[in-house]
């Protein structure tokens, strides 16, 4: 159980973490990110996310976006309207 924790924790810091929040009409900030291989993957996630969103909540379509923040949340980010 160790070796896999060690395993994942290491694999974690090589990997780049991102940021989903929630912005527009409701707003939503996420507060520990999730880990992806590049920015490609995390886009992907967020589009899957917002077309998730839209399908469970279409009072938010067209007034609600998705908005991916690499680690620094100073950085560019990348939206994806719900």
């Amino acid at each position: 159980m160790m070796l896999i924790q060690r395993q994942f924790l290491k694999k974690d810091r090589h990997m780049g973490r991102f940021f989903f929040d929630l912005q527009g009409q409701h707003s939503a900030s996420d507060p520990s990110g999730l880990p992806f291989d590049n920015e490609l993957d995390a886009f992907r996630a967020a589009q899957r996310f917002a077309a998730e969103i839209a399908s469970t909540r279409p009072s938010l379509r067209g007034n609600t976006w998705v908005a991916v923040l690499p680690r620094k949340r100073d950085s560019e980010a990348f939206c994806i309207s719900v």
